[in-house]
């Protein structure tokens, strides 16, 4: 993640309720607080088992996932969100950046396909966007 979030503060956007997958605490922890800052609330997962349990259990607007994620990948995590229609926004946020990764991603339901670093500005708007 880019460090920079000034820039990103103007930018409004409605209240929605986000899913971030990241098995990476920092990363996860960084991607909790900005969300939580923009005035969302958040829940949060480091894996696909506890993800898919949140999904089946639980609606959220914006589905945040990395992809290389230590029992499985977030291509699970997505298929498990658009078969219960658990998240109507789903963006994939990875260092998979590659453009066969990419399209294996979007094939799999992502709506948004953001590579690692990240800039905070494209994200808010990005789910901004759903």
């Amino acid at each position: 993640m880019r460090a920079d979030t000034r820039a990103a503060s103007h930018v409004r956007i409605p209240y929605v309720h986000v899913l971030v997958v990241e098995d990476h605490a920092d990363t996860r922890s960084v991607l909790v607080k900005l969300l939580t800052r923009w005035g969302h609330e958040v829940a949060e997962a480091s894996t696909v088992a506890s993800a898919i349990t949140l999904l089946n259990n639980l609606r959220f607007d914006v589905l945040v996932s990395d992809i290389g994620l230590p029992d499985g990948n977030g291509l699970s995590v997505v298929a498990a969100a658009v078969a219960s229609g658990s998240a109507r926004l789903k963006v994939a946020l990875t260092a998979h950046g590659n453009a066969q990764d990419r399209d294996n991603g979007m094939r799999a339901g992502f709506d948004h396909y953001l590579t690692k670093p990240c800039d905070v500005a494209r994200l808010r708007t990005v789910i901004s966007s759903g």
